[in-house]
């Protein structure tokens, strides 16, 4: 989509197209490398040719002096309250067409925690699709999914797999669609443990978590989309320990629609009303589709509680083994 010209002067000094899944985003800010670029894998990055499907424009030091949106989210920007737990300086928001205009200070915060995933969202609303909070790999030609809150392993399990013979996906977004899944290539956020360096890694936002290109610390990548084949809950408990069950639909569905709903785990249901211009009704609707496509997804393959020590070699055996062919561990 061709986007008309900001009515502001603005100097760009970062200007890069990167992939978002199904996606192609087109980032552009007046600050020199950007530091919200370095939450995309290099292999996010496209063509400076490339014509993005959208364009997100970060401004600090320029005011192209576009008026404000009236969503609920661009009013919660205005006062510094971005998304879940992120909180800063105000920021004003403009979006036209394609095109959505940041204005504010320390941007990079806005872009992974909100921006990537309303865009998302937005899709996969728009397409039939469904947004995921997941990490996926494969052994094969079937995608796995791995989710979990937050500290139960899920990047340990993913590292130490794919480290090990298993194929990247990706290690926090999934786009689920015709029952296949894509991934969206960004860095990882972890903490230093077995492998990981602090002294040889970026760091991120938050100054006890070190920012790892997959690209570089896995030989093996899916960037095409690929069946669903299995889900798995991650629940670390105890090292040395090993536990694999298999649950049954009715449970995993619950867990993975608290844990991996997009809509529900990044609270975007604000988003999704003003996506269906403030009618409940149309909300209501998409929601009970995302919903009965979720139930569906994770009914209609095995799904299993996966509490195990990766960092032990027979462990991991029989994790990769239950990745290639779906048995019992």
């Amino acid at each position: 989509m061709t986007q008309p010209p900001l009515p502001g002067p603005v100097c760009l000094r970062t200007d890069q197209v990167v992939r978002v899944g199904p996606l192609t985003l087109r980032i552009a800010s007046d600050q020199a490398e950007f530091p919200a670029l370095r939450y995309f894998s290099r292999a996010a990055r496209m063509p400076v040719t490339t014509v993005p499907d959208v364009e997100l424009w970060c401004l600090s030091h320029a005011d192209p002096g576009l008026p404000a949106d009236t969503t609920a989210r661009a009013l919660n920007f205005a006062s510094g309250y971005y998304v879940t737990d992120h909180f800063g300086p105000p920021v004003r928001m403009s979006s036209t067409g394609n095109r959505i205009v940041l204005v504010g200070d320390h941007l990079q915060r806005l872009v992974w925690p909100y921006v990537v995933k309303y865009l998302l969202l937005r899709h996969t609303a728009t397409t039939g699709g469904l947004f995921l909070k997941a990490a996926a790999l494969s052994a094969g030609d079937g995608a796995t999914l791995v989710v979990g809150r937050g500290g139960a392993g899920k990047s340990v399990l993913v590292t130490g797999l794919c480290r090990n013979g298993a194929t990247y996906i990706t290690n926090s977004h999934v786009v689920l669609a015709d029952g296949a899944v894509q991934g969206v290539a960004s860095t990882m956020r972890m903490r230093p443990g077995p492998w990981l360096d602090h002294a040889a890694t970026t760091a991120a936002l938050d100054p006890s978590e070190r920012l790892v290109d997959p690209y570089d610390a896995f030989p093996h990548h899916a960037g095409a989309a690929m069946p669903l084949r299995a889900v798995w809950i991650a629940d670390f408990r105890a090292a040395s320990e090993h536990d694999v069950q298999q649950l049954p639909p009715d449970e995993a569905v619950g867990i993975v629609e608290q844990f991996a709903f997009g809509l529900n785990v990044y609270r975007l249901e604000e988003d999704l009303l003003d996506l269906c211009g403030g009618d409940y009704r149309a909300f209501s609707t998409q929601y009970a589709r995302m919903r009965a496509q979720l139930h569906a997804a994770v009914s209609n393959c095995p799904t299993y509680l996966v509490r195990s020590d990766v960092q032990l070699t027979a462990h991991r055996g029989r994790l990769l083994q239950l990745l290639s062919d779906g048995g019992t561990s």
